[in-house]
């Protein structure tokens, strides 16, 4: 019986006992034009025709005639053994766009937020996975066998994990990230001050829902990361545009423009795209105006884990003495992207608002993932992780600077930070650099144009470049064809 109850359910195969024609000729025909339409694909298998008669409440005999009849004109086939299935000689044709705007029509009604977003590419993140992509860590040295294990032993729980969780995310979780930030990060926290998250954006999100209103300011780095400035606009809040130089973001610079922005979106430890950091007297003076001013400090701690000279810096949270900043951090760089686990730290008097706000957003991350990854770091193979890709990333980072400083003469500066998985190339040779870029994605590579994160500051044409995730030995070949692009006319 379990083999019978294969296939998919055909919720469109709808007798009307109103209309003249036969029921047998009814579902013939909706099954038929299911198929031209897409709706069921080329070499889809069909339920058995038992369970088709009992669903639609006709004797099997009318089944098997439709089936039959189909099966002559060349819509269906039969596989010895196997069932009935749709023709796999017919066209794989997606099933037809049901949400096209209608040539000429009127485009739909939409809210604030929905107009907003409009002008927002849907295909964000969806990048092909080319050498030098920027913010990729090396997929290719992750422990696949000890991530299985502890999702193994995560699933061992049985129910456990199929329930909703709570809100603001597995305790179990909450305590093994407060245990790493006190010890690698050198900021204790109480594990009720944290909240999980699908994904650092969604804890940017969460932070901007819970503490501005639209038309409220918000600090933001220029050049700063696109996504980020998009979702802000998106929300209502007005881009407080900060200055970014080699001591990090223009504190000084921001209050005297804007010193009454709600929050301040910054990224101290290594600000990207740029890759510097922010300096103490700076983080000091932020605080203070965050203090005096009723303002709250969203500190994205960006590629804080891999820093090749010293140990990681510390947190703007670590030094807060009035409760101003909420501390964003995420696993995305640290394990791999598709993970989509980030995770908030909150002062005190926050952390009911931001729970009940998870609760009604994202109801809870799967759970699932959430105690593989707290069995990952419980067991001492997220800092082993960490140790491991950080000599890594040294060697890449090495081979790139070496290669780079050769092969890009006349074309490019590199400009490499002690920190983070990019580089930045500054062109030499005139270019523009998303004419560049063109060039780049040609010859079969991949890397950002500085442009793209610019809002409003001007700044010499730079590209920006991943090393992490490209092998030390490849490095001057893959160098070699990236000048070769910066060569074209």
């Amino acid at each position: 019986m379990a083999k019978q109850l294969e296939g998919p359910i055909l919720p469109f195969l709808r007798l009307d006992p109103g209309i003249a024609l036969p029921k047998f000729r009814q579902v013939q025909d909706q099954l038929r034009m299911a198929i031209l339409q897409g709706h069921v694909r080329a070499g889809t298998r069909l339920p058995a025709s038992r369970i088709l008669a009992e669903e639609l409440g006709l004797s099997r005999q009318t089944l098997v005639r439709v089936l039959e009849n189909l099966k002559a004109e060349g819509y269906l086939e039969a596989r010895q053994g196997a069932g009935t299935f749709v023709s796999a000689a017919l066209p794989r044709r997606p099933a037809r766009a049901r949400f096209a705007q209608a040539d000429g029509g009127a485009p739909p009604r939409l809210s604030r937020i929905g107009a907003l977003s409009r002008g927002v590419s849907a295909e964000i993140g969806r990048v092909e996975p080319k050498p030098f992509l920027p913010n990729q860590p090396a997929l290719d040295q992750f422990p696949f066998a000890i991530w299985r294990k502890c999702w193994n032993a995560a699933a061992r729980g049985g129910r456990v994990g199929m329930g909703y969780g709570d809100v603001a995310g597995e305790l179990v979780l909450r305590q093994r990230i407060a245990e790493y930030l006190a010890l690698h990060r050198r900021d204790p926290c109480d594990p009720e001050q944290i909240v999980i998250t699908p994904g650092g954006h969604a804890a940017f999100t969460l932070a901007a829902l819970a503490l501005a209103d639209p038309g409220d300011g918000v600090w933001f780095e220029d050049p700063g990361p696109v996504t980020t400035s998009h979702l802000f606009r998106t929300l209502g809040l007005n881009l407080c545009l900060a200055d970014v130089d080699a001591d990090g973001m223009d504190v000084a610079g921001a209050m005297a423009r804007h010193p009454d922005a709600r929050l301040a979106f910054v990224m101290p430890s290594r600000h990207h795209p740029l890759g510097v950091t922010l300096s103490l007297p700076r983080r000091l003076a932020l605080l203070e105006w965050a203090r005096a001013n009723d303002s709250w400090i969203i500190e994205d701690d960006y590629d804080s884990e891999f820093r090749y000279d010293g140990a990681p810096l510390p947190s703007i949270r670590s030094i807060d003495s009035h409760g101003r900043v909420i501390y964003a951090g995420s696993f995305s760089k640290a394990l791999y992207p598709g993970i989509r686990i980030g995770y908030l730290v909150l002062p005190l008097p926050l952390v009911g608002t931001f729970r009940n706000l998870s609760g009604l957003i994202h109801r809870s991350v799967p759970v699932e993932a959430q105690l593989a990854l707290a069995e990952f770091i419980g067991g001492g193979h997220f800092a082993s992780h960490l140790r491991r890709m950080r000599g890594l990333y040294g060697e890449r980072r090495g081979a790139f600077i070496e290669a780079g400083r050769t092969a890009l003469t006349g074309l490019a500066q590199i400009d490499c930070s002690e920190s983070g998985l990019n580089a930045l190339a500054w062109l030499t040779n005139g270019r523009e650099d998303r004419a560049a870029q063109r060039d780049v994605l040609e010859a079969g590579l991949q890397c950002y144009p500085l442009s793209d994160y610019i809002v409003a500051t001007r700044r010499p044409s730079a590209l920006i470049l991943g090393y992490a995730g490209v092998p030390a030995e490849r490095m001057r070949s893959y160098l070699g064809r990236f000048a070769e692009a910066l060569s074209r006319p």
